[in-house]
């Protein structure tokens, strides 16, 4: 009957709280969270209770280098109960929910609750140390949990061998290891450092709540190792994370469409001392703004000397930028050159910049250049 039903769920929830009331204020965040996306997108913008908004988990939590850096250690901690989409949450729940009531029927929800906590921390902690990612989501504490119900499964057996050769443990581990060899080879975007720091995290916790001899000595060394291990997560270190590399270059730009040569020069200085210069991703992007601002500054030789590198040899998008700006710039010295107006007069050098301007892409200056070497314009 449905009543019957009803009663049997009630005492499923009644019976693992701690399990259950996880699963409530993660959904509950995440709805939170959507509908608010949802405002701020529009009402024409229904895809956004479908994934959120990168800046918006950032604003509510989620694990990132630079918040955490400058004292928002708390991250480590309000990350674990954030998930990026209904997909996301959903599966965290589906396949996390059995696997937490199960340590929680074994060990009571105080201490599953406590478990919980040191596996999630472990997992953020080991997260922010091996890599420059945003990252959310249960599943480093759910990761916990499983390492928790494998030491579950040993303490029910005699001994290791036993364990090593049971069916349950085989399982598992051949479920993990297939699981994280998939996910790495389909580039799924999955915090597996999360993972492996929840896992031993949860394990090794769970070893020392059910150990038969409490050995206050093993307690304080696995405290302290944890500590350490959020202590050095969360110490404060040089240069920029990707995101905040990322924000800095959208100031820059938004300083020089402004015109505003004084913040872009020192928003320069900035990403420049922080070693953007010599980053990959960044590196063309900074040649290239240090080009414009030489350009809004009047300094248009020095100009085209920065951004001809990035013009012939940048990454794609960034190269047809700076080839454009190279070629405005080249055709306006070329005219002051060869008509000696606002420089001296070189009829030969105005000759080179007209033919540096046609090979970046501006047929006016091929039409001059053809002009001035007495040739049929092209």
């Amino acid at each position: 009957p449905p009543r019957d039903r009803w009663s049997a769920r009630l005492a499923e929830v009644a019976a693992t709280p701690g399990s259950f009331g996880l699963v409530a204020v993660e959904v509950g965040l995440f709805a939170w969270l959507a509908l608010a996306a949802a405002r701020t997108a529009g009402a024409a913008s229904g895809g956004a209770l479908d994934a959120l908004p990168v800046e918006l988990l950032v604003r509510a939590g989620a694990l990132e280098r630079s918040r955490v850096w400058s004292g928002e250690w708390w991250r480590l901690g309000s990350a674990v109960l954030l998930h990026a989409s209904w997909l996301h949450l959903g599966l965290n729940v589906v396949f996390g929910l059995g696997w937490c009531r199960l340590v929680e029927r074994a060990l009571g929800t105080a201490r599953f609750l406590l478990l919980y906590a040191v596996a999630g921390l472990a997992a953020s902690a080991a997260s922010l140390l091996v890599q420059d990612l945003i990252s959310v989501g249960a599943s480093g504490a759910l990761f916990g949990m499983i390492g928790a119900t494998m030491v579950l499964h040993r303490r029910a057996l005699p001994g290791w061998r036993p364990f090593l050769r049971s069916r349950a443990t085989v399982s598992v581990a051949l479920q993990l290891v297939v699981f994280t060899a998939v996910a790495i080879s389909l580039h799924l975007p999955l915090d597996h450092a999360a993972h492996a720091g929840g896992l031993l995290a949860g394990g090794l916790a769970t070893w020392l709540l059910t150990s038969p001899a409490r050995r206050p000595a093993a307690v304080a060394a696995f405290a302290a190792v944890l500590l350490a291990l959020g202590v050095a997560a969360c110490w404060p270190r040089p240069g920029l994370s990707h995101l905040a590399a990322g924000e800095l270059l959208q100031r820059l730009d938004q300083a020089l469409r402004d015109g505003d040569q004084a913040k872009a020069a020192a928003l320069l200085g900035q990403a420049e001392r922080a070693g953007l210069a010599r980053d990959a991703r960044a590196g063309d992007g900074l040649a290239y703004d240090r080009g414009l601002l030489a350009v809004q500054q009047g300094r248009l030789e020095e100009a085209a000397r920065l951004l001809r590198p990035v013009a012939w040899g940048g990454r794609p998008g960034v190269r047809e930028e700076a080839r454009r700006a190279l070629a405005a710039v080249a055709a306006n010295l070329g005219y002051r050159s060869y008509t000696g107006d606002g420089a001296p007069k070189d009829a030969e050098a105005g000759l080179r910049w007209f033919e540096e301007a046609c090979a970046a892409g501006d047929g006016a200056s091929c039409r001059d250049a053809a002009r001035i070497r007495g040739q049929p314009p092209p």
